[in-house]
């Protein structure tokens, strides 16, 4: 590949903090209508390097071609006028205005009168927009009626009001369904067939080969290597992140399932799951698999009292009420993570030691009835030390924390709290291989210590590797029981696929 074919080129890019080198000597390239993926683990660079993109960093240091000139990214509205456009994992979208007007925000057109704006224009100009890049979406429908991929959409659009040449898209995907996905894919396809260049940040390495032709990993701010995809394997891939496969990335299984803890019976809710019946055992670790739309969340969200069901649920031979609500379930013994850590499981605004604390407050109160801060804290630096949270600081807003640091700190939250079941929905959404591994063994060792476990995640090799059982959903009816011992990928993708129970 020749200079001459590059759009962007990045020479030998050098960013620190505090003396600390977070991207050394990095080179980075993309072409025109070419999607570049860019991997690698937390910490390895990724989010300094697309910052350095953004223009977010007036003191890195080496050489940015665009277009063939050489420029200096320094500021955030340079950059958009340049023609890069950047999509951050947290979207911008504002969910109370409408598609139109989310596409045209800072570039309203004027009305007759001063101050007032030009309806007719704003949708007509918007609508241009979308007809430029294919994309089908409702002018004046709020953008918090529509789906996560779809808002995305109207990110996207939004960026490309300008010319933009260059699009990153910053974990695109992490909270996004198979269907969402596929349709997020679609737009990125007609995209590059415009000539559009993107670089392409994501954590789950089985769709690099839907949607990259090169893919570029880093690690500990250094580029171990740059390949077309065609030549990697998701082997390859993690070992080039890691220094090791994926397959020895899962613990060994060493959990022995015990008497029966819950046990599940004709748990129905109409128009969503119907008769689902199963028995969770002590130490045992039971997967709930299914496409899109299976209802294995809505499942798990009645369990644990989130959403209203029939049928009965009991807990060590003790029928759990049916109005209960989740603080009844905690109060149980059941616990759950939930799908979505930024609504249902962070504390955003306080600190690590709040969110790891906040389940057991009264085990961290004193003989006054009052927190006390010493057990609070002595609670959260035991929990940082076990979890490897960074940065290891009690006090820091959990807001400021990687995804996975994040998630890390949601688990912690239940080893402290030590449930009889535990509901774990995508526990390894959005977050790096490194980071996924550490989770791994310690959902092994909840397991070991006892706790029966609900799995659910949308990839397969997880539930193939953990799970002893796994249940198989569609369209809200069991169809299929699987020993995970003796199953594999292919065989639980074409069992999520059959209609009919085995």
């Amino acid at each position: 590949m020749t200079d001459d074919s590059l759009i962007l080129k990045m020479r030998r890019i050098v960013k620190e903090f505090s003396g600390t080198r977070a991207l050394d000597s990095v080179d980075f390239d993309v072409r025109p209508g070419e999607i570049h993926a860019l991997i690698g683990e937390n910490g390895a660079g990724k989010s300094t390097l697309m910052n350095v993109l953004a223009g977010r960093f007036d003191d890195y240091r080496g050489r940015i071609t665009f277009q063939g000139d050489e420029v200096r990214l320094d500021n955030p509205r340079k950059v958009l006028n340049l023609g890069i456009g950047v999509i951050y994992q947290e979207l911008s979208v504002l969910p109370n205005l409408t598609v139109a007007e989310n596409i045209m925000l800072g570039r309203e057109p004027s009305g007759r009168l001063a101050g007032t704006i030009d309806r007719a224009t704003l949708r007509r100009e918007a609508q241009a927009v979308l007809d430029r890049f294919g994309f089908d979406l409702p002018l004046d429908e709020k953008v918090e009626n529509l789906s996560r991929a779809r808002q995305c959409l109207v990110e996207i659009a939004h960026a490309m009001r300008k010319d933009v040449r260059v699009l990153v898209l910053d974990e695109p995907t992490a909270p996004l369904g198979g269907d969402d996905v596929e349709k997020l894919f679609a737009a990125m396809r007609d995209l590059k067939a415009g000539g559009i260049a993107m670089v392409y940040i994501s954590h789950r390495l089985a769709e690099l080969h839907q949607i990259a032709d090169r893919v570029t990993v880093l690690r500990d701010g250094r580029v171990v290597g740059s390949r077309a995809i065609a030549d990697c394997t998701i082997p390859r891939l993690s070992m080039m992140m890691l220094g090791r496969t994926i397959e020895e990335m899962f613990p060994p299984k060493t959990n022995k399932p015990g008497r029966t803890l819950l046990r599940v019976q004709g748990l129905t809710r109409p128009g969503v799951f119907e008769d689902i019946s199963f028995e969770l055992h002590e130490g045992e670790i039971l997967a709930l698999a299914g496409l899109v739309g299976s209802g294995r969340t809505e499942i798990a969200r009645a369990i644990f009292g989130a959403d209203r069901a029939i049928g009965r649920c009991e807990l060590l031979d003790k029928l759990l009420p049916r109005r209960r609500s989740p603080r009844r379930s905690r109060a149980a013994g059941i616990g759950m993570i939930q799908e979505d850590r930024k609504r249902d499981g962070n504390i955003d605004g306080r600190s690590v030691a709040v969110n790891l604390g906040i389940a057991i407050l009264d085990r961290l109160s004193g003989a006054t009835g009052l927190l006390s801060p010493r057990r609070i804290r002595s609670n959260s630096l035991e929990m940082i030390e076990k979890m490897r949270v960074v940065p290891p600081d009690p006090d820091a807003e959990i807001r400021l924390l990687s995804g996975g640091n994040q998630q890390k700190v949601i688990v912690g939250r239940w080893l402290c709290v030590r449930p009889k079941v535990i509901i774990l929905d995508e526990p390894t959404q959005g977050i790096d291989v490194g980071t996924k591994a550490q989770i791994y063994d310690l959902i092994m060792e909840l397991a070991r210590r006892g706790c029966g476990i609900i799995l659910i995640s949308s990839e397969f090799i997880e539930l193939v590797k953990l799970a002893d059982r796994i249940i198989v959903l569609r369209e809200g009816r069991i169809t299929a029981e699987l020993a995970g011992r003796d199953t594999n990928v292919d065989a639980l993708f074409a069992a999520c696929r059959r209609k009919d129970r085995e």
